[in-house]
């Protein structure tokens, strides 16, 4: 496999990826009715497995813009200074509350209590949690966009669907409902796919 091609592969692999745990996590149509999640925790294996691949996808999310930016470094260009750690530190956040959010309500459900216990004991902190990562990769993702645009790896349609998708991206989480992650899951490729098409050319 030669070196662009696997550059593409990890670019496409975070939305990939990121898709099939948001898909796999059962719909919550209302996470301040904590009842809600209660009852979606019952779907075990779907619940535990859609959060740790969800995870995983946001753990890919580094690879992918490291991938950009070796791309851009072979025409002595490189990604403004923000987005890398911007996007590896919001997608360690991420992954964090997404491992608190998929383990916490079955660790208590299996000591015999509600997870609606877990819920309200711990909504501010894994809200917070799930808060910065999105402020902090919100920061990567756009720096992301708009630094490529700058630097003209983006150009044309690539450029306005990328953007859109960043704002998308950033902005869907603020819905506090499970089909919101839908919208996180299909701005992800409007993000990254444009990337993948640029740097095949």
């Amino acid at each position: 496999m030669n070196n662009k091609r696997a550059q593409i592969i990890y670019v496409l692999a975070f939305p990939v990826v990121l898709t099939i745990g948001i898909v796999l996590i059962p719909v919550v149509t209302d996470y301040t009715d904590h009842r809600l999640p209660e009852q979606a925790v019952e779907q075990t294996v779907r619940w535990l497995a859609g959060h740790i691949i969800a995870a995983i996808g946001f753990g890919l999310a580094v690879l992918a813009v490291g991938s950009i930016d070796r791309h851009l470094q072979l025409t002595s260009r490189s990604l403004p200074v923000v987005t890398l750690p911007g996007v590896a530190v919001g997608a360690g956040l991420y992954a964090a509350g997404l491992g608190a959010d998929g383990i916490g309500p079955l660790a208590v459900r299996s000591a015999g209590y509600s997870p609606v216990i877990f819920f309200d004991g711990s909504s501010l902190w894994v809200n917070g949690i799930f808060i910065a990562a999105t402020l902090v990769f919100a920061i990567g993702v756009l720096s992301l966009v708009i630094g490529s645009i700058q630097r003209e790896l983006l150009r044309g349609w690539s450029r306005y669907v990328s953007l859109v998708s960043a704002i998308i991206f950033v902005g869907a989480p603020a819905i506090l409902s499970g089909w919101a992650l839908y919208g996180v899951a299909v701005a992800a490729f409007g993000v990254f796919v444009p990337f993948a098409v640029e740097m095949s050319k």
